[in-house]
């Protein structure tokens, strides 16, 4: 199976939520990227200190707020012993991209060598989750809920489906591009469904009680319990705005489950997601004109790279992702630049760019890195500049064309630039 989660990785390295455990945590803690917080809150090892003085232990699960310590007891009591490592399981059977701390393995990059510095996304983070009692945060990244909507879009969403509709600011513009990504390049998208998620999952006992059920293994009875206790978590806590928070939803992906032999993946239809939250982090540093048609070029260059076998390569750990993750940045510019494509205003679209370059990460050593900011411009304007050659004769290049011209130049891209 093969799936892209390119936003996430921005939040989860940022907060270490999304079902960071053990080790992992400890890791995400100390790791490079983990440099967005709260202002109310410190950082003491794995450990984050509250304004009122509770703890909150991500590497142990363990903390001295007791709403937050009876909470988790309760979650605990509803789930088998290995839950967490069901939780783990869940993420790798299901293709959801774990924290960029949980997967540091491969060859790292050597983080001294490049620049990389806070973005406006992190300023819009800190945002988001100001208000957010730390409790609940804890809570629901320990139960791994801030994952449960994109799950729930993965196994459960379909394009026709009302609960996964694209919302109506935001329906025309998505489709009319998707329906032309679809007419640009030479791989049939026929079968991709173009869709939404919403937070909305995360005051429905019982959708989330049909997903906690897939995803920890147990019982519809524990898992209507665990969904309650979501539910009242979500719903009490202002700062969740009953599950309309963006930090829910903070993320587009492409799926692919064509070949996975779990025969329950292979049975999944491509799709193209769009969450609520990441539409509304581009309106809010800036990009909200042209960004969300960026980054629908860039999931559906995911799309052509699983159609044309593109994931393929010499390279592993944070190379590898980093490379699919440039191609598809230099895949999506060229498509919304070329005249035969979006054709939207090149010098507009580099600026927006941002929509690339403003989630580029500094977790190097990361089996999720997707490059850093510069190296994503780097793509980006690379994409552009051949978009604008190419369409001198009016043609679009081939995919694999367009592939080996980026192979050549992808050293470029990843030289150090400090």
């Amino acid at each position: 199976m093969r799936m892209t989660t390119t936003w996430t990785t921005a939040i989860v390295a940022s907060l270490a939520i999304s079902g960071i455990t053990g080790a992992a945590a400890a890791s995400a803690a100390s790791a490079p990227q983990m440099q967005t917080q709260t202002q109310s809150q410190t950082r003491a090892g794995s450990a984050f200190v509250a304004a009122d003085g509770h703890t909150y232990d991500y590497a142990s699960g363990t903390t001295s707020d007791p709403r937050a310590a009876a909470l988790l007891a309760k979650v605990r009591s509803l789930l088998p012993a290995d839950w967490r490592a069901r939780q783990a399981a869940a993420l790798s059977r299901f293709g959801v991209e774990p924290s960029a701390a949980q997967d540091a393995l491969g060859r790292a990059i050597d983080p001294t060598q490049y620049q990389c510095a806070p973005t406006r996304l992190d300023a819009f983070v800190d945002g988001i989750i100001a208000d957010i009692d730390p409790s609940s945060l804890f809570v629901l990244s320990m139960l791994g809920g801030f994952d449960f909507p994109t799950y729930d879009a993965l196994l459960f969403g379909s394009q026709g489906d009302a609960l996964h509709a694209l919302t109506k600011s935001s329906r025309n513009e998505l489709t009319s591009s998707f329906r032309a990504a679809q007419k640009f390049w030479d791989t049939d998208g026929s079968d991709i469904q173009l869709m939404a998620m919403h937070g909305d999952v995360m005051r429905d006992p019982a959708r989330l009680t049909r997903l906690i059920a897939v995803l920890y293994g147990v019982p519809d009875s524990d898992a209507a319990e665990l969904a309650g206790l979501v539910v009242d978590v979500v719903t009490s806590d202002p700062g969740l705005d009953g599950g309309d928070n963006p930090i829910f939803t903070l993320n587009a992906f492409a799926f692919s489950g064509a070949g996975d032999p779990d025969p329950i993946i292979s049975s999944l239809p491509d799709k193209l997601v769009f969450g609520d939250g990441i539409l509304e982090a581009l309106d809010a540093i800036g990009v909200g004109d042209v960004g969300p048609r960026a980054v629908l070029g860039h999931e559906y260059g995911h799309h052509v790279q699983y159609d044309k076998d593109l994931f393929a390569s010499p390279l592993t750990g944070p190379e590898a992702t980093r490379r699919t993750e440039l191609m598809a940045d230099a895949f999506g510019t060229y498509f919304v630049t070329h005249k035969r494509g979006l054709a939207l205003n090149t010098k507009r679209v580099l600026e927006a760019e941002q929509s690339f370059y403003q989630v580029g990460d500094c977790s190097f050593t990361s089996a999720g890195h997707h490059g850093t900011p510069n190296q994503r411009l780097r793509a980006s304007t690379w994409g552009a500049s051949v978009a604008a050659d190419a369409q001198k004769q009016g043609q679009v290049l081939p995919s694999l064309t367009l592939d080996s011209r980026f192979e050549s130049v992808l050293p470029q891209f990843v030289a150090p630039d400090a």
